[in-house]
């Protein structure tokens, strides 16, 4: 069973030690929620383990693999930041062409923001358009990398009901199909995970 394992993991900013000797293993299919208030180390957290941060003690490994030795494990997960990864000055299509050439991917437009009902977006430019559906068109980058672990900074923030109802569905099937998600939150959420990370 592939398994994503934290071992005593430690990691200063500065002169503060910010994540204090976090041990945790997410298996295959497993939700984890890392919570906090702000400023506890939440995002901290995920840069170390997607290898943003490597000055930690400690130990990460994936399917028994040390990150740090592994040299394509950036292959194996997708980062969506609190900050949209967006081209402001560029329409939605324009942005999502980008995508295509950065992830290899031709995908059906249409299709991709009918997920988050985005069609009718299509022409408009990025800085035309709410935070909620920027944080949408953000979180439509999971479908373009077929990766088994997912690293979701805060990714509820500024979404409605609706939306949040199928980010939830969208996390549930990607643990359906084995893929891990972790989870950043400083508010309670309607989600049932396999396990809570508090800092």
């Amino acid at each position: 069973m592939k398994k994503l394992c934290i071992n005593e993991l430690k990691c200063f900013r500065g002169e503060s030690l910010v994540l204090k000797g976090i041990s945790a293993e997410i298996k295959e299919g497993e939700t984890y929620l890392i919570k906090g208030s702000n400023g506890s180390g939440k995002t901290t957290l995920l840069r170390v383990l997607s290898s943003l941060i490597k000055n930690y003690s400690g130990t990460i490994s994936y399917e028994d693999n040390d990150i740090k030795e592994d040299d394509k494990f950036y292959q194996k997960f997708s980062f969506i930041g609190q900050k949209n990864a967006l081209k402001e000055n560029l329409s939605v299509t324009k942005n999502l062409k980008l995508w295509e050439i950065l992830f290899r991917k031709k995908i059906d437009i249409n299709l991709l923001l009918h997920s988050y009902n985005l069609n009718p977006y299509l022409d408009k430019d990025i800085s035309s358009l709410s935070d909620g559906q920027k944080k949408c068109l953000s979180l439509l980058k999971l479908k373009f990398s077929n990766v088994p672990i997912w690293y979701l900074d805060e990714p509820f923030v500024f979404l409605d009901n609706e939306n949040r109802s199928i980010l939830i569905d969208e996390v549930a099937n990607h643990n359906r199909n084995g893929g891990i998600a972790m989870i950043t939150t400083n508010t309670e959420l309607d989600y049932k995970s396999n396990g809570e990370i508090i800092l």
